[in-house]
């Protein structure tokens, strides 16, 4: 058949009847059918899907039940695992507590027994320890002597202990007259009778040299030893310390005749004799520590404990210089070429990391030789800025753009610091490593020590009394306004202070100018910051970098920033009234008063006649919530210009600050954060020969005894850091603490004094940060 013969019904199976019609009845039966299987298949499968539901079901309610029981085991661990270790910090601080109570007494009792202050300074320091040794040293020869004749013993030990005292004594005084080749010699010589006695000693055994201190007679004989070997150090470490100061006289000889000198090396070889000496006063400190006071003359008894207290003191010193080598020898190029941007702050003007700049220098160091120390005013720089910042509101009501001389906004002085580099690198100046400032109260200090400087050119003479006033009058009035650098007083004086300190011939001078740095550095009338993070690391840790201070506790700084005030700071007392009052639920509640009195306005100087004007900033611990605030001015600010529509950049720290800040409805104060503080801003103005205060009242953040112990008694503390202003000559400061029932106190720091009605009490001035703390023991109801 042909594919055009095919036709569709011929592939139809469905059933047929004989006469050729579809078999309906047989259609219909198979389609039932086929439905009817569906239907069953489909019952079983759910009937399966029910049955693995329900075992998915309870095997997940089992593991629930399973899990919440491992849970609540673990929970039920975990508790007593913390409820074990608060019982053993409980026990622990308790421990502490007492050690504590006994170390105080026994630093208490060391203070009673010493009567005579010890000097601070360094070469005063090892010279008194030289002194002082040498004459305990001839005691125990002397004591020696009797206790050996009395003994029958006879030897060397009494001839060369001899000569190694005279020859002791003798170097000393040749250090202090200069003749330091005689001073070497003898203590070459001192060294060698005493090693000599040292071995004679030795020659009579072991009841000499162990436990026999403590036996009579023959103990007189082991403290003799020990001073014999102590004497035996003590010339060794005089050896390198002559030689120190032999490196100071080689200076002076070559700034006089005009050669060149390299500070790096004068600091390097200082450093290997300090590094000698060093080690062999600690192992002088390790002999007399085993002398029994007992065995010595009663007149020698208190200035022998005298000795041994300002070993560790001494010993501190020069472990504070070998320890701080990374930055003198950064600062003096010796990791490189160094330029310092040093900043000149006049206290007169506070300003928040110690005064207004009105003063700037560029130092170019290398290798220890100073290349270049150039100073100028500040203006001039100012005047070569050609981008345009906004500066913080405060400082708008007198500049309309921020610049170098206003840099300094942040009290937090590293901050502040890189706000400068900043800005000077935008006047056109080089890129600098660091920064360092200095106040005029490093300069007064250091004309206490030259004396009086006549100025020819500006006809006047300085000294440590009328330098401040004097110097003022010249920049501020009496200056060549043709010349027009009325800060050139400044910059002449510096060489000839430095030029009188190298030429002195007093060691003595050169120890009191070194603790004119050390002191400025600890009061903050010096900051150094580095663009080094290991070397800023170790200036932050030695206290020398103005950062605010972290604290778990209190805290309280007062930061003045003179805006239109003239110099008038220079004549401004501040009092720092400080109250802490802890409640019965732990809370505390502290009330803050800060009194300035203002002495001008009779004065000869109009600097000094005018209102002074202040931007106070009180930093006190974050999270701090004001209650009460009295005697503030209520000011407010407004842009001088549209500096959106004049484009001026915004500095990113100080809109931070500035859209953070909140205005206390209520008392206009402003509240923000800055330097981890929660930080209390107000306008505060006083006249001439007047007194203005200004309180704060506010809660903490934390609270006391918030550690629940299952014991009858538990302990807590409370401490409170004062930091002062950079640059400030310090306030006046007095904090109390009063504590309810049933709190008593376990410890407190020496600083604090009982007074009635469970309350006690610091007094003390902030030339210096400080620190008050006491922990407390509260009895628990029954």
């Amino acid at each position: 058949m042909s594919k055009n013969k095919i036709i569709p019904q011929m592939f139809d199976i469905r059933p047929v009847k004989k006469t050729g019609d579809l078999d309906w009845d047989k259609i219909n039966g198979i389609n039932n059918n086929y439905v009817r299987l569906d239907d069953k298949q489909a019952d079983e499968k759910e009937i399966k899907q029910k049955q693995e539901d329900e075992a998915r079901k309870k095997e997940l309610d089992e593991r629930m039940k399973k899990s919440e029981m491992e849970i609540l085991e673990k929970r039920r661990m975990q508790e007593e695992e913390e409820r074990l270790e608060k019982e053993k910090q409980a026990r622990e601080l308790r421990e502490k507590i007492l050690k504590r109570n006994q170390e105080q007494k026994e630093r208490e009792l060391k203070i009673e027994l010493s009567k005579e202050k010890i000097p601070l300074t360094v070469f005063k320091k090892i010279r008194f320890s030289f002194g002082l040794a040498a004459a305990l040293i001839a005691l125990g020869i002397g004591g020696i002597s009797y206790v050996y004749k009395g003994l029958g013993i006879q030897g060397k030990v009494l001839g060369t202990g001899q000569e190694g005292y005279e020859n002791l004594v003798s170097a000393v005084g040749d250090i202090s007259r200069e003749d330091l080749d005689s001073s070497a010699q003898k203590f070459a010589l001192a060294h060698k009778y005493f090693s000599e006695a040292s071995l004679e000693m030795d020659k009579m055994g072991t009841i000499v040299n162990k436990g026999t201190r403590f036996i009579p007679y023959v103990s007189k004989i082991s403290s003799g030893k020990n001073m014999i070997e102590a004497a035996k150090y003590f010339s060794l470490a005089g050896e390198a310390m002559n030689e120190s100061i032999k490196e100071f006289i080689n200076l002076k000889n070559s700034v006089t005749s005009g050669g060149s000198i390299s500070l790096l090396g004068l600091f390097e070889n200082t450093k290997v004799n300090v590094e000698i000496s060093e080690k062999n006063l600690k192992l002088v400190q390790e002999h007399i520590s085993k002398v029994k006071v007992d065995d010595l003359p009663e007149e020698m008894k208190e200035k022998f404990i005298q000795l041994k207290k300002s070993m560790p003191e001494v010993i501190g010193v020069l472990e504070a210089f070998s320890e701080n080598s990374h930055i003198f020898t950064d600062i003096l190029g010796g990791n490189g070429p160094r330029k310092y941007l040093f900043l000149f702050q006049n206290n007169n003007e506070m300003r928040a990391t110690g005064g207004f700049i009105g003063t700037y220098g560029l130092l170019d160091i290398s290798n220890g030789h100073v290349r270049d120390f150039f100073i100028d005013g500040i203006f001039n720089p100012d005047g070569q800025l050609q981008d345009k910042v906004v500066p913080p509101a405060p400082i708008q009501k007198i500049s309309a753009a921020w610049s170098l001389h206003d840099s300094n906004w942040f009290p937090d002085f590293p901050v502040s610091a890189k706000e400068a580099i900043v800005f000077y690198e935008r006047t056109g100046g080089p890129t600098v490593d660091g920064v360092i400032t200095i106040t005029p109260v490093v300069l007064q200090k250091l004309l206490e020590i030259t004396g009086p400087i006549e100025m020819t050119d500006y006809e006047v003479i300085l000294d440590s009394e009328n330098f401040i006033e004097k110097t003022q009058n010249k920049v501020e009035k009496d200056y060549d306004k043709k010349e027009n650098k009325p800060k050139k007083i400044l910059s002449d004086l510096a060489p000839m202070i430095l030029d009188r300190i190298v030429k002195t011939r007093d060691i003595e001078t050169v120890s009191k100018v070194a603790q004119v740095f050390l002191e400025s550095l600890n009061e903050k009338h010096i900051l150094i910051f580095s663009e080094n993070r290991d070397l800023q690391e170790i200036i932050s840790k030695r206290g020398w970098s103005g950062e605010i201070l972290d604290t778990e506790k209190d805290y309280l700084s007062v930061i003045n920033t003179n805006i239109n005030g003239y110099k008038t700071d220079g004549v401004i007392e501040e009092k720092i009234e400080h109250k802490a009052e802890i409640q019965n639920d732990g809370s505390i509640i502290d009330t803050v008063a800060i009194t300035r009195k203002h002495n001008g306005g009779n004065t000869d100087y109009e600097w000094w006649n005018k209102v002074n004007a202040n931007y106070m900033r009180v930093y006190v611990p974050r999270g701090s919530q004001l209650l009460e605030v009295e005697g503030q001015t209520r000011e407010i600010n407004e842009p001088a210009l549209d500096y959106d529509k004049l484009k001026f950049e915004r500095d990113e720290l100080v809109e931070k600050e500035e859209n953070s800040m909140i205005v206390d409805e209520k008392t206009g104060t402003r509240i923000y954060e800055d330097a981890g503080k929660t930080v209390f801003a107000n306008w505060t103005y006083v006249s001439p020969q007047e007194t203005m205060t200004i309180k704060y009242k506010y809660l903490l953040p934390f609270r006391l005894f918030q550690s629940v112990f299952k014991e009858k008694n538990y302990v807590d503390s409370y401490s409170l850091i004062a930091q002062k202003q950079s640059g400030s000559v310090g306030s006046f400061f007095d904090s109390q603490l009063q504590y309810p029932e049933p709190y008593e106190i376990q410890w407190k720091s020496l600083e604090y004094e009982n007074l009635p009605e469970r309350v006690i009490h610091l007094e003390t001035d902030l030339k210096s940060d400080k620190f008050g703390g006491v922990v407390f023991e509260k009895q628990m109801p029954e």
